[in-house]
């Protein structure tokens, strides 16, 4: 089997009929067959013992057969852009997965068995009408990136916090209103999207995150800041506009790699003098606040460097 730099598998082990791969079956380690319409999961697909990637985006499926399980030398999968309603438990058998699509589905639930996939590395299941998540999920050791946006979720199991490999943890669009202390436990975590919850406070443990780079919470219930944010060191951008904090707590001045603050249509009449401190500051959005008119001028003479919105 030949692969290019990026592990993809070459061109020449790449089919994108079932008519052409059925004539060289143990040939076919790439199969694309999207945007064709298919309506049926193609029973020769379980002919292609050696098939690593199976791509199935687009189409019109409704369900996966179990047989799915059989191709266990799968390492990705996308099924993305379908109507499928759910996924066989004999999902859990493809244990050299590493990346797993299905998003813009009709999924309800994730069976138990999806935490047998412990090579996973990528797990993408935005826009579905997901409720919860299994607590199994928490066995993913190797996941990097989790994307559930645009679900209905309600809350995130404590075993969220098992994931200690997780990059980036995308979950946008939800109905969440706390998150675990577990949170915290996520030592690699370098993106942070909790935009368009209905989030009321964070944890304290979230000051644990000493990697996280990026944090979006905008449009929440939010009315404070945990003091721990100050521990986050390596935060670079910080979107909180469209919430209702009243104030800032002093120890923001301790951020010293912020870049970017978005804090307008919130409910601050002042600002802590920690601020002035962020000395990378290059823009800083305070917009549609309730801040006095010496706040707004002391802004504009103290961060000369700063793109200042009011």
């Amino acid at each position: 089997m030949k692969k290019g730099i990026d592990g993809e598998v070459a061109e020449s082990s790449t089919f994108y009929s079932v008519e052409q791969a059925i004539k060289s079956p143990d040939a076919v380690r790439k199969l694309d067959l999207h945007f064709k319409d298919i309506e049926e999961f193609p029973d020769e697909i379980f002919d292609f013992e050696n098939l690593e990637e199976l791509i199935l985006w687009n189409n019109q499926l409704t369900e996966i057969p179990t047989r799915i399980g059989s191709l266990i030398n799968l390492q990705k999968l996308e099924l993305s852009g379908n109507k499928l309603r759910s996924i066989p438990d004999t999902i859990g058998d493809l244990t050299n997965l590493r990346s797993l699509v299905i998003s813009w589905n009709k999924l309800e639930s994730l069976p138990d068995s999806i935490g047998n996939l412990t090579n996973l590395e990528k797990l993408g299941m935005n826009y579905n009408n997901l409720k919860a998540l299994p607590e199994s999920i928490g066995n993913l050791s190797n996941l990097a990136e989790l994307v559930l946006c645009e679900n209905n979720l309600a809350e995130l199991p404590d075993s969220i916090g098992q994931l200690i490999k997780l990059e980036k943890l995308r979950i946008s669009g939800n109905h969440i209103k706390e998150l675990p202390e577990s949170i915290g436990n996520l030592s690699n975590l370098e993106k942070l999207e909790l935009h368009e919850n209905v989030i009321t406070k964070l944890p304290e443990s979230i000051g644990n995150l000493k990697k996280l780079e990026k944090i979006r919470l905008y449009k929440n219930l939010l009315t404070v800041l945990p003091e721990g944010f100050s521990n986050l060191q390596k935060l670079d951008k910080l979107l909180l506009y469209e919430n209702y904090i009243k104030e800032l707590p002093d120890s923001i001045g301790d951020l010293e790699c912020l870049s970017s603050l978005e804090i307008s249509f919130n409910e601050l009449k002042s600002l802590p003098d920690s601020l002035f401190n962020l000395k990378n500051l290059t823009l800083l959005d305070v917009s549609k606040n309730t801040l006095d008119g010496q706040t707004i001028e002391k802004l504009r003479k103290l961060m000369p460097t700063t793109k200042v919105i009011v």
